[in-house]
């Protein structure tokens, strides 16, 4: 199993004209592969990926020649850990990828561990820095992210093409041939509503954090 995802990342076109991209290259490993322990800021070897993309040549992206021409490419393992029962212990607690390490499906581990930040910073707010604010904390953000943890183990919004592959080996003209529109909406759907993401949800929240109240002092002379 194969996947590449890219997109622009500079907000202006760089020197020559062209812009930054950043990529990802999936590639699944067999069982028996003997792993590097995992290291998040070790350099990629390329010719472990770069064979199985080299025909990945289209009219409007040269995959193999982004991957030979990138300044730099980082080797980041697939894992996570299952969630744990406990984060606080008296006067300290666990956060981000501390307290629910997560598959990096959607995106998602770095909204997750500003949504503790917010949590938190909003007990402690509300109780003062006390293990109180701490397990509260806890109590709202462990359920969360253990559903969070479970789905990215089933793909998360990945699941369609894990279907898509399944229902159509051999290719496909329109996806919707394959999956209704309906199915689609639903796998997006649920992820957005576990992760938090439902944009008319969210919107209708008030503020994690309230907004501090603001006093004017004038003076007239």
């Amino acid at each position: 199993v194969l996947k590449f995802v890219c997109y622009p990342i500079s907000n202006a076109p760089l020197p020559n004209g062209k812009f930054r991209i950043n990529w990802i290259a999936e590639r699944l490993l067999p069982p028996t592969y003997s792993w590097r322990r995992e290291d998040y800021n070790r350099a990629a070897k390329l010719d472990e990926f770069l064979p199985w993309f080299e025909d990945w040549t289209f009219d409007w992206l040269d995959v193999p020649g982004l991957i030979r021409n990138c300044a730099h490419a980082y080797e980041y393992p697939l894992v996570d850990r299952d969630p744990i029962d406990r984060w606080t212990f008296g006067n300290v607690t666990l956060m981000g990828d501390a307290a629910h390490p997560m598959y990096p499906i959607g995106s998602n581990g770095a909204s997750q561990a500003i949504l503790d930040a917010r949590v938190l910073t909003r007990e402690i707010l509300r109780h003062g820095e006390t293990a109180t604010a701490l397990q509260a904390y806890e109590a709202e953000r462990r359920p969360a992210t253990t559903e969070l943890v479970k789905l990215n183990r089933r793909n998360g919004p990945e699941q369609v093409m894990q279907l898509v592959e399944e229902r159509a080996p051999n290719g496909f003209n329109v996806v919707t041939e394959v999956m209704s529109q309906q199915e689609l909406e639903d796998v997006a759907n649920t992820y957005k509503r576990v992760a938090g993401f439902q944009v008319d949800a969210l919107n209708a929240k008030p503020p994690i954090v309230p907004k501090p109240e603001t006093s004017f002092l004038s003076s007239a002379g």
